[in-house]
């Protein structure tokens, strides 16, 4: 079955407690209820889960946020939100966010400092922030959407929760303003091809948005290492914009080229 096939059959059968549109960013903080704190159990963290929530979670995941499930015998899903200290507003936001609606406690997020090395074996000093939501047995589906032996995936059924918020989530965390073509680009490098063929036809299909799969470069003799970016085209930058930077912060619509 093609692509497109596979995403008009999810598209046919999509959940109807998922909300396609929010009006704007200011109606993500009139929820302002701590439903789950660090004294319930992991078992005894039902929901329900709001659809903003389930947005910013998929936008999130399909960026750099990643899930964990526990190995206990209740078993459990976390999720852990980092950015560079460059992006420490956004981070901050996804903090606020998650916390004022009871997904996390009240430390804040902690700052951290990685030392990597780069291809010509030179070490390099990054600084961030980063914090973990709590554990909730009823999130494991949305961990299984995503992975895969422990491998994020993109699946045919994540069409069923596409949200122009969980797009501008997904911008915020990977998305860049392409000046010579005047588009927004999406960092999809650890996907497939396959994976990144399928969002953006979701992408297409889900907002009518043209968009492009290109390749960013090969690694001699490992195929493996191939990576890919969606490009979504200057033709569908207004219907983007219009869909999206209600949910995106001030800091972050230079990637909207504004």
């Amino acid at each position: 079955m093609g692509i497109i096939n596979w995403c008009l059959m999810y598209n046919r059968f999509e959940y109807i407690n998922i909300q396609h549109q929010l009006l704007s960013i200011s109606f993500l903080f009139s929820f302002n209820s701590r439903q789950f704190h660090t004294k319930i159990r992991t078992i005894n963290r039902i929901g329900p889960h709001n659809s903003d929530v389930i947005s910013l979670l998929v936008g999130c995941l399909l960026g750099d946020a990643y899930g964990v499930k526990s190995k206990s015998k209740i078993q459990g899903t976390s999720f852990r939100f980092a950015q560079s200290a460059r992006h420490k507003d956004y981070l901050f936001f996804l903090y606020d966010f998650l916390f004022t609606r009871g997904y996390c406690t009240d430390s804040g997020p902690r700052q951290y400092q990685r030392i990597l090395i780069n291809a010509s074996n030179v070490k390099k000093t990054h600084y961030g922030y980063e914090f973990d939501t709590f554990t909730f047995s009823s999130l494991n589906w949305l961990y299984d959407l995503f992975y895969v032996d422990r491998i994020k995936i993109i699946s045919p059924e994540l069409i069923n929760y596409l949200t122009p918020m969980a797009l501008a989530f997904l911008i915020m965390d990977d998305g860049g303003w392409v000046s010579g073509s005047k588009s927004v680009r999406i960092s999809t490098n650890n996907y497939t091809l396959q994976e990144v063929e399928l969002l953006s036809e979701m992408f297409k299909i889900k907002f009518e948005l043209n968009c492009t799969v290109q390749k960013l470069w090969k690694a001699k003799g490992d195929i493996s290492k191939n990576k890919y970016s969606i490009y979504i085209k200057v033709d569908s930058m207004s219907k983007l914009r219009e869909l999206v930077l209600p949910f995106i912060l001030p800091s972050m619509r230079y990637k909207f080229g504004l």
